[in-house]
């Protein structure tokens, strides 16, 4: 079975790519959300794990971000309700997902972002041909307003075998498998300051 990213957790990445390549303003907010899915500037309140059930078996469960820093470069990695509620919408999420989180750190002064998504995967879900089929389509998602897919490389950062997606207009995309957690993260970063690799480089699996 081809594994997909899906359109809906694909429209996620499309709308960041689009702050970066100046499809929309920047302001001195964080960027306006994707039909409202990137956070709005407040963390969001600490309280109990969030446990949003759609109509698919896939919920949300806010922690799996403590997979991710806390903060990027001096940015404050934020959690993204309306994101994490734009990607339960997506059917072939289905497919491999039991759970999903998602958080963002933009730095309003320029724009430049990174965005996550975690993945709590369900057991016998994922292979080396699902992970390069769901890369693929993130990539694609990604890179769909940033003119088009330029080229993949793998590497090793903080320890992870880290697989990166670059776009004809400078964004970039990461995906990291733990696979003794059976935990996928995927980051699409835009900016001079590689937020992304920031990002990847200081996980805490």
């Amino acid at each position: 079975m081809r594994v997909r990213a899906g359109s809906l957790l694909s429209a996620v990445i499309v709308v960041a790519a689009c702050v970066a390549a100046a499809c929309a303003p920047v302001a001195t907010s964080p960027p306006p959300s994707i039909g409202e899915t990137i956070p709005p500037t407040a963390p969001a309140t600490p309280g109990p794990p969030a446990t949003l059930v759609p109509t698919s078996g896939v919920v949300i469960d806010s922690t799996l971000l403590e997979i991710l820093p806390e903060s990027v470069d001096g940015l404050d990695l934020v959690e993204s309700p309306d994101a994490e509620a734009a990607a339960l919408g997506d059917p072939q999420l289905e497919a491999v997902a039991a759970s999903i989180a998602a958080g963002i750190a933009v730095d309003p002064a320029t724009g430049e972002f990174a965005y996550a998504i975690v993945v709590r995967l369900l057991p016998g879900s994922l292979d080396g041909a699902a992970f390069r089929d769901w890369r693929d389509s993130f990539d694609e998602g990604a890179c769909s307003q940033a003119d088009g897919v330029q080229g993949h490389a793998e590497t090793e950062i903080g320890g992870f075998t880290v697989y990166i997606g670059t776009c004809v207009g400078g964004l970039r995309t990461y995906h990291v498998w733990l696979e003794t957690r059976q935990v996928l993260i995927s980051v699409s970063a835009a900016g001079e300051r590689r937020l992304g690799e920031h990002l990847v480089e200081n996980l805490r699996p």
